[in-house]
């Protein structure tokens, strides 16, 4: 949803749905400020970038010298209206993917796959495990740099954090490698770990993602979605049934999941 189409309603309903999602039902272990404060960033240079260097539209707002590269000529309104949708669309596709890591624990990602695909599942789960892990080792190392009076000055004070953080990660991935081999691992069945029962909200939770992903195809398929334009000036947002329904449907869904225990 956040990637085919460009309707900013429909984005801003889908990046609604994730982050919903991810206070209800994230691990109370993991925090949610970095992902935050990233996603600003991306929004805030993404709009400021396409502003200043898309110079096609019809509400100017100012007018850059020629002579000044990249984003000499007029700067327009419809320029930062654009890179908005763009910052949307990118902020709510983040989103969205962050869910696998910070709500759904690998272990039950694995469980959650049929025999055939046991070994992708466990390379997917190491995978989305690699993101937290990573994230607290860069702020281990830096607080333990800070400690030996360590400071950061320059380009060079990222290769000192870089280098022990990468260290780190293929230590931890060999340690991973030696303790799958150590439990046997793809020599047959892998136990399951604990399992959350089945109940008729799970039945609901899945059947609304199936119905919200049948209904996007539907739309697209047929074409009675109109794809949104900034230029020459905005065209008004689809506010279609067909349109909102795959981001209503997954709301829906997100407010059935239970929320997590503290």
């Amino acid at each position: 949803m956040t990637l085919a189409g460009t309707d900013p309603v429909t984005q801003v309903l889908a990046l609604g749905v994730a982050w919903a999602l991810l206070f209800r039902r994230k691990a109370p272990e993991r925090r949610l400020r970095a992902l935050a404060i990233g996603l600003a960033v991306i929004t805030a240079v993404t709009v400021i970038v396409n502003g200043m260097l898309n110079h096609v539209g019809a509400t100017v707002m100012d007018t850059m010298p020629s002579w000044v590269p990249l984003i000499g000529g007029p700067i327009t309104a419809e320029g930062f209206a654009q890179g908005a949708d763009i910052a949307v669309g990118m902020v709510a596709a983040i989103s969205v993917a962050a869910t696998l890591s910070i709500v759904i624990d690998p272990a039950d990602l694995v469980d959650a796959l049929p025999h055939p695909l046991e070994r992708t599942g466990a390379a997917l789960g190491a995978a989305l495990n690699l993101v937290p892990a990573t994230a607290a080792s860069v702020v281990a190392v830096r607080d333990a740099q800070r400690l030996r009076g360590w400071r950061p000055r320059g380009p060079r004070a990222m290769v000192d954090l870089a280098v022990p953080v990468i260290l780190g990660a293929i230590e931890r991935s060999t340690q991973l490698a030696e303790s799958m081999e150590a439990r046997a691992f793809g020599s047959g069945p892998r136990t399951k770990s604990a399992q959350e029962s089945r109940t008729g909200r799970n039945a609901a939770v899945g059947a609304l993602a199936l119905l919200a992903l049948a209904v996007l195809t539907a739309t697209r398929l047929e074409g009675t979605v109109s794809p949104w334009a900034a230029y020459p000036t905005p065209i008004p947002p689809s506010f279609a049934p067909s349109a909102l329904a795959p981001a209503i449907l997954l709301g829906l869904a997100a407010f059935l999941v239970p929320a997590a225990s503290c």
